[in-house]
C-alpha cells in the first residue's frame, strides 16, 4: 500500500508542477498537495535525480525535467498521424507561408501534436502539447463535426461552453448549427473565438476505418485572414488533409461498416 501511495503522490506532484508555467516551490507543493514535508523532500529528490523534475536554485522552484520532456516527445512522435503528417505539414507551410498544426481530440479538448512555422515575423505560435477547447477552435470543430452522433452527443452533454472571447460560441444550438455547416463545407473556421486577434481554418483527417483521426489547421493573425487569403489557403489545406488521410489508409469511397468488420 505504501508503494501505491507513493506512486499516487508522484503523479500529484507532476500534475501540480505541470499546471504552473514557472514551477512550484517545496512549500507550495506541500501546502497544495497536503504531503508531509519530509515525504515530499524524498520524492522530489528522487524525481530530480532521475531528471523527471528540475530544481532552480535561485527561485527555489521545481519544474519539468528533461526526462519527462523526452518521454512526452517519444509519445507524440509515435502517433501515426504525426509520422504521416509531418512532411505533408511542412509542404503545406511552404505553399501558403502560414503556420500549420496537426491536432487530435484528447478528452474534451484539442491537443496539438505537430506544427510547422511560417516565415512571417507576425504570427501566433502554438506549442506541441498545447490544449484548447474544441468548441472554440477550428481544429476542434473540424473534428467535432465528423464524430458519430453518439460521440458528439456525449461531448455536448459533458462540455461546459465557457466564453474566452466575445466571439466564442456558448450556445449549444448555435454550436450544433455551426458543426452542420462545417460538415457541409468541409472546413472549420475560428474567427477570434479562442484568442483575440487569432483566426484559423481547419480540415478533418480520417483513418483507415473512416473515423475522424484529427485535423490540420492553418493559424494566422486575424489581420491576414481575409477572403482572398481564405480562397488561396483552402485548396492547399484540403489537399494536405486528404493526403494525410490517405497515408492513414483512408479511402473516401470505402464502406465504413464493412471495413470495421475486417
Amino acid at each position: 500500500m505504501a508503494t501505491v501511495k507513493s506512486a499516487d503522490r508522484v503523479t500529484q506532484i507532476l500534475e501540480a508542477v505541470g499546471s504552473r508555467d514557472h514551477g512550484l516551490t517545496h512549500s507550495q507543493l506541500s501546502m497544495n498537495l497536503k504531503i508531509p514535508k519530509g515525504s515530499l523532500s524524498l520524492l522530489l529528490s528522487n524525481l530530480v535525480q532521475r531528471d523527471y523534475l528540475a530544481f532552480d536554485g535561485s527561485s527555489k522552484t521545481y519544474s519539468f525535467g528533461p526526462k519527462l520532456l523526452v518521454l512526452a516527445g517519444r509519445y507524440l512522435s509515435h502517433l501515426d498521424i504525426v509520422h504521416a503528417g509531418r512532411p505533408i505539414l511542412r509542404e503545406l507551410v511552404q505553399q501558403i507561408n502560414e503556420d500549420a498544426e496537426l491536432a487530435i481530440m484528447k478528452g474534451l479538448e484539442i491537443l496539438f501534436v505537430c506544427k510547422e512555422e511560417c516565415s512571417h515575423p507576425l504570427k501566433f505560435s502554438v506549442e506541441i502539447g498545447d490544449r484548447a477547447p474544441m468548441y472554440a477552435t477550428g481544429a476542434g470543430k473540424a473534428i467535432l463535426a465528423h464524430l458519430s452522433e453518439d460521440d458528439l452527443s456525449r461531448y455536448v452533454s459533458a462540455v461546459k461552453l465557457s466564453s474566452t472571447t466575445r466571439n466564442t460560441i456558448t450556445d449549444r444550438a448555435l454550436l450544433m448549427r455551426e458543426l452542420r455547416n462545417v460538415r457541409t463545407r468541409g472546413f472549420a473556421y475560428s474567427r477570434e473565438e479562442y484568442q483575440q486577434g487569432v483566426s484559423a481554418i481547419a480540415a478533418p483527417v480520417f483513418n483507415f476505418y473512416g473515423d475522424v483521426a484529427g485535423s490540420v489547421t492553418v493559424t494566422m493573425p486575424s489581420i491576414r485572414f481575409n477572403a482572398g487569403q481564405k480562397r488561396f489557403i483552402e485548396p492547399h489545406l484540403r489537399n494536405a488533409a486528404a493526403h494525410i488521410s490517405r497515408q492513414l489508409g483512408f479511402e473516401p469511397c470505402a464502406d465504413k461498416s464493412n471495413r470495421k468488420e475486417r
